[in-house]
């Protein structure tokens, strides 16, 4: 179980690794901070929401059984996580900011 926990941490680290690393060049600072910011607190809220929607209904059903409970709902939540920050990485580079909006590049630069 604790192992499967160091993978989840693991692929939030790479997850936001690359999604910070994939930030569109040639876009306003500000209105990039903006949307990085509401994808973020997105993916908080939902992975937030469905960590305590399934912990509070796998502890009415198993009483007895809080720490598999527990463990079950950061999973749920972390994947969630996961999901909403790709996603948005996704929409944030292909539809807020597609290449059509973005600055030319200078030549030489990488």
């Amino acid at each position: 179980m604790h192992f499967m926990v160091l993978i989840l941490i693991f692929l939030v680290g790479a997850v936001l690794w690359g999604f910070f690393h994939s930030n569109p060049q040639g876009v306003p600072r500000i209105p990039l901070a903006l949307v990085n910011v509401a994808i973020l607190a997105a993916a908080l809220v939902a992975g937030a929401l469905i960590g305590s929607v399934l912990y509070a209904d796998a502890v009415s059903v198993k009483a007895g059984e809080k720490g598999m409970a527990t463990y079950l709902a950061i999973m749920a939540a972390g994947t969630a996580f996961l999901i909403v920050v790709a996603a948005g990485g996704l929409v944030r580079n292909l539809l807020v900011f597609p290449m059509t909006k973005r600055a030319p590049r200078e030549p030489g630069a990488p």
